[in-house]
């Protein structure tokens, strides 16, 4: 009756402990799965053009940059994969992947291109990558140019641009101000030869006027 009951006991405990194993083996592969499904997708950003802007050219140029932690499996522009040609062969599996591609035959406008990122384990970033294209040059209007005597000037205007104006330098000097698609400047500098006015837009297109 004792070694029955004894045996029973040995049961009893290694029954619990197959029991006990099979629930962390449960464990565990719920939290290997949770873990994969929490693992962040691949990333994708431009560098250039940085502002999202540019002057229209024949053939634009886009750069950017595809990361995952676990490997790039594609990038995709427009449907079409850049690591499934010659050039990027070597890149297909890196966390780190550097691309470029061109657009061609461009004019003033918006223009849309889809930027698809894959990982290994097949998930997707969407990247709708928006580019305004700009060759119109930024307009300058000098409303008066002053001596106040002392060797300075008294430089008065307005400048305005179709989409931003980012920049204004007198005789070298740029202004403080946040780009926007008008600004009004009355501004003291000193009179230098060859004085002039330089402004720039968001796409870098360049308008220059001297001041005499």
């Amino acid at each position: 009756m004792i070694h029955d009951t004894a045996t029973a006991g040995r049961h009893d405990r290694r029954a619990r402990a197959r029991g006990t194993l099979a629930a962390l083996a449960a464990l565990l592969l719920a939290t290997a799965c949770v873990e994969r499904g929490d693992a962040m997708p691949p990333s994708v950003s431009i560098r250039e053009p940085r502002s999202g802007t540019t002057s229209a050219t024949e053939n634009l140029r886009i750069v950017g940059y595809a990361f995952d932690d676990e490997g790039v499996a594609a990038v995709r522009v427009d449907g079409v994969d850049l690591l499934a040609t010659s050039a990027y062969e070597s890149e297909r599996g890196k966390k780190l992947v550097e691309f470029f591609f061109t657009i061609r035959d461009l004019t003033d406008g918006d223009v849309t291109v889809l930027i698809e990122a894959e990982d290994a384990r097949g998930r997707v970033t969407v990247m709708p990558y928006r580019l305004r294209l700009d060759s119109t040059p930024p307009t300058l209007e000098l409303a008066s140019v002053t001596p106040l005597g002392s060797g300075r000037l008294r430089v008065e205007g307005v400048v305005r641009d179709n989409t931003l104006v980012t920049s204004v330098l007198i005789n070298g000097i740029p202004l403080a101000f946040t780009p926007a698609p008008e600004h009004a400047f009355r501004v003291d500098v000193a009179d230098v030869p060859d004085g002039e006015v330089v402004v720039e837009d968001a796409a870098g297109n360049v308008t220059r006027r001297p001041l005499r």
